[in-house]
Formats: C-alpha cells, structure tokens, sequence
C-alpha cells in the first residue's frame, strides 16, 4: 500500500514513481474525456451492443408492453367480442344466402369457412388498433408485441374454429390457415398503426390517417379494382391450343400453340388484381385455396382472385401465340398482399419515426426555460 503523507507540505521519505498509482488505472473507464480530450476507447469496444443486446432489449420492450395488454380487461373484452362479432356475422351471411338460393344444396361448412375469412378482417381492426395504443417505440419493439398479441389472439380463434369445423366437418388445414393470417394481420396492421400513432402530435389527426389506411387495406382496394375491371377487356391476338392438360378442377395447366393469330376479345385482369390482393378477406382466400380440396364447392370461390391475377392466360390461352411453357410463373397473390401490406407500413413507419424524432428534439432544444425568483 502507498505511503500517504499526512502533511501535504512534508513529502517525506524520497518517493518514487512506481510507490504511487492510479487507483484502476488501465481497467476502468469512466468514459470522462481524458487531457487530450478523446473518451476511452476499450470501454466502447466492450460495451457496444451486439445484435444479440438489441433483439434482446426490443423481446422485453415488447413483453412489457403485451403484458399490459394482457392485464387489461378491455383487452379480452376485445378479443371476446370480435369472437362473437365473426360467428355473428358468419351465421347471417349463410342463412342469408341459403333463403336466397345462393347455394345448389346445403353446405355446412361454409359457415366455418367464411368464420375463417372474417377472423381476418378482425384481425386487421384489433391490430390496428393495438398498434395504436401501444407503448413499443422502436421499430422492433413494435414488431414483437405485435407478434405477441397476435399470437395471444390466434389461440382462442384457432380454437373456436377448430370447435365449429370439427360440428360441420370442415377442413382442418382451414383452420390452420386462418390461424397464420390472424397472426400477420395483427403484426403488420399494428405496424401501421403504431406508424400513422408517430406521423402527428395529435392522437386526433393520427387515428384518422389509420382509420383511412386501414379502411382502404380493407374495403377500398377491392372497391377499386371492381371498378377498373371493365376497362381491362380489350381485343388481343390469339392461336390455337393443342395437347391440353387439365388438374383436377378442371384449370388449363399446360398447352402448346399452332396456327396463325386471331383477334379474340380478353380481360386483362392482372391488370388491376393487384389492387385488392392486400385485401384480409381475399388474402385469407388465396392460402386457404390450397388447404382445401379441389373438388370442394367453394374452393373456386376462394381461389377466385389468383385467377384473375394469372390474366386471362385461364380462359384463352396461346394469347400472343405464347404455350404455357413460354410464360413466366405466376406469384402467389398471398406473396403479393403481404408485400403490399408491409410496403404500407413502411411508408407510414419511416416518416413517423422522423417526425417523431424531430418533435422530440424541437422539445429538448425549445424546452421551457426554470423561472428564476421573483
């Protein structure tokens, strides 16, 4: 131990250098400008945060946040009634339909299957709305607490349906189906409206971008694309089909072209499907299309806009004099949806995260100033 003189003015016995040290010399770092005005630099190569430090942070971030969530009553309230709200909703649609002779004979799973596709729609609003309210502000953070309530929600969905297509004799692989969309639904409409929450001061103005983005992802975009069909019919040039093979449902799968081009009238349809394939309903339909059996009535129905989507290659093909092994594969229009859908979320994401940013520094900087006395 160092000798310490008790009078500063006394250095005593002859001292040398090596009798006095700093004390944590070389091991701490308290991150003070040293004299030559630079910060220890073996303090930021140990402590800089690795990806491991940043997810972790953004997991608890995000369970904090869904753990209030789960401690609010209004939460469950929510998830009850959407619940009650699809069966509802699914049950008049179908005895509707029946009175009306919309269905050749009775088809019990219907119900179910059109449970399935509301569940989606459910999915979206509760998500939206979750995103909005909650506490999460970074963009991973978000992310997993969306993930979390969506992954909270989906088990007493899943479970109903299970419940309704085991009475009617349902597919269970719909159920399944349902159960991954339910989940992105709920992540990626809470991105949106976490994004729209960060876009404004004002929860106000805010909660109408989201009202507007969601209603649009919703009801607008096939709106849209319904009114765009009729101006997708124009007059083409086709030839003549040969060696055609069909699956199961009939669908044109593979053909060769002979002879020379004739005007024939089409509908260009991948033209403006795009447009709705955001949409939770018609995006529940195109993954649920390949849980079903191809020879179930309403399996048509739900693979309905992948075949608008491949054009009108399915109706009349050799278009252009083109076989089908000429022609690129189609995307899955799910693939498409939730591209859109991300793309969205982006677009409302990164500049409310700016925004936000910069009123948080306009605050800090323009704060108001401690009064001083009277």
């Amino acid at each position: 131990m160092a000798r310490v003189p008790e009078d500063p003015d006394d250095p005593g016995p002859a001292r040398s250098d090596s009798e006095y040290e700093v004390i944590g010399g070389g091991v701490i770092d308290d991150r003070f400008p040293r004299r030559d005005g630079t910060a220890g630099s073996e303090h930021r190569l140990n402590h800089q945060p690795g990806i491991a430090d940043i997810f972790g942070a953004a997991v608890r971030e995000a369970w904090d946040d869904c753990r209030t969530s789960l401690r609010s009553w209004w939460f469950w309230l929510a998830c009850a009634s959407a619940l009650i709200l699809v069966w509802a909703m699914a049950a008049a649609v179908v005895a509707f339909g029946e009175a009306n002779g919309w269905f050749e004979s009775s088809l019990p799973s219907a119900i179910y299957i059109l449970m399935a596709g509301l569940m989606a729609v459910v999915s979206a609003l509760l998500g939206a709305v979750w995103g909005f309210r909650q506490i999460a502000r970074t963009f991973l953070g978000a992310l997993f607490a969306g993930f979390f309530r969506g992954a909270v929600f989906a088990v007493p969905s899943g479970i109903l349906l299970l419940v309704v297509g085991a009475g009617v004799g349902g597919p269970i692989a719909v159920a399944g189906a349902a159960v991954v969309v339910v989940v992105l639904e709920v992540v990626l409409f809470g991105l949106i409206g976490a994004g729209a929450r960060a876009c404004s001061a004002r929860t106000a103005a805010g909660g109408a971008l989201a009202a507007a983005l969601v209603a649009f992802l919703c009801l607008g975009n096939v709106a849209a694309m319904i009114a765009l069909l009729p101006g997708t019919a124009v007059m083409d040039q086709a030839s003549v089909p040969i060696n055609v093979e069909r699956d199961d449902a009939g669908r044109i799968t593979a053909y060769e072209c002979v002879g020379s081009l004739r005007p024939v009238e089409v509908a260009h349809t991948e033209r403006v499907a795009w447009l709705a394939a955001s949409n939770p309903v018609l995006l529940f339909g195109s993954i649920a299309a390949e849980a079903l059996p191809r020879e179930h009535e309403l399996a048509w129905v739900l693979s309905g806009l992948q075949w608008a989507a491949d054009g009108p290659s399915r109706d009349a093909p050799c278009i252009g004099g083109e076989s089908s092994d000429q022609l690129a594969p189609s995307v899955p229009v799910a693939l498409t949806g939730l591209a859109i859908q991300a793309a969205v979320a982006a677009l409302v994401l990164l500049p409310g995260r700016w925004l936000s940013s910069r009123r948080l520094t306009s605050v800090r900087s323009g704060g108001p100033q401690t009064p001083g006395p009277a």
